[in-house]
């Protein structure tokens, strides 16, 4: 895993100071740091595919988003949830924050983790984040110190035997800090650590589940015999290695849906790019796991 980062710098014709905006990535997480000269609006219809959060370093700025109004400041936040409609806000001159977003797919994952299963519904998060105390505190502060590691040259973020783990870290801690509708999180045991043949065979999965993998050839990849795979895969996961690739190719094609435009889109046309060729099954099994059909997914 590692670190991009970027730059960019707008000087408005009717403006002097400089606005800013640098972001950095780190596997699923996108964290920018925003500066503002002058006062921005911003109107959209949603937030896309990943969750959004706002940490003000200085200043504060007026949020509505699920029907909620609310003064971000450096207390509490607005959750920016995908598919939750529509996000306006207004940025006073002279604020500074961070903006993260967390890929869905990455908190699905980690919350199956924790829960020691895989939620067979999308999770539901609450609107509004405190940092006031409590573990969203600790994140915010977090959040802050990564920021600061990422803008120091030469940092030990570059390096991806520090950033992964960091990534997961960050993760975990907005599953700990917000309220959702898994609460069972803070109380799930840790579990002990899965063998490196099932950890190399989900990266291989979650990286690329398009491809034509097969029982034999995650095997191969892991440098174990098929069986031994299959056992480990049950022993610590409860499914089947390419159980696990069907979970994951109905998690992705649910998001294409969700992003889809019934216009110039179908159903049909999704579940056949990832590898669901009977519709009646890719149906049933995608209500089984989100609560609705995959044609509301698609026009909702």
């Amino acid at each position: 895993m590692l670190v991009r980062t970027s730059t960019i710098e707008s000087v408005p014709q009717d403006e002097v100071t400089v606005s800013t905006y640098r972001f950095a990535e780190l596997g699923p997480i996108h964290i920018g740091e925003v500066d503002f000269s002058g006062e921005l609006r911003l109107e959209t219809e949603d937030v896309g595919t990943g969750f959004y959060v706002h940490v003000p370093i200085t200043g504060r700025f007026a949020s509505r988003h699920r029907g909620v109004d609310l003064t971000v400041s450096r207390l509490g936040s607005a959750l920016y949830h995908p598919g939750g409609g529509a996000v306006s806000a207004r940025w006073p001159a002279g604020y500074r924050g961070l903006c993260v977003r967390i890929d869905m797919p990455a908190v699905e994952t980690m919350l199956a983790r924790l829960v020691g299963d895989r939620t067979s519904r999308r999770v539901s998060f609450d609107p509004v984040m405190n940092y006031a105390d409590g573990f969203g505190r600790n994140w915010a502060e977090l959040l802050v110190s990564v920021n600061r590691q990422i803008a120091a040259p030469g940092s030990l973020l570059s390096q991806p035997l520090v950033a992964g783990p960091l990534a997961d870290s960050i993760v975990n801690g907005f599953l700990l800090a917000a309220t959702h509708s898994h609460p069972e999180v803070l109380g799930a045991p840790v579990t002990r650590a899965r063998p490196v043949s099932v950890r190399t065979a989900i990266d291989i999965i979650e990286s690329d589940p398009q491809a034509p993998l097969t029982l034999s050839l995650l095997a191969d990849r892991c440098g174990v015999g098929p069986r031994a795979l299959q056992k480990a895969f049950q022993a610590h996961l409860e499914m089947s290695p390419m159980e696990y690739v069907r979970d994951v190719r109905l998690r992705r094609a649910h998001e294409e849906l969700r992003v889809a435009d019934p216009a110039t889109d179908s159903v049909a046309a999704v579940a056949r790019r990832w590898g669901f060729a009977h519709l009646g099954r890719f149906a049933a099994a995608h209500e089984a796991k989100f609560g609705q059909k995959p044609l509301h997914t698609l026009r909702g």
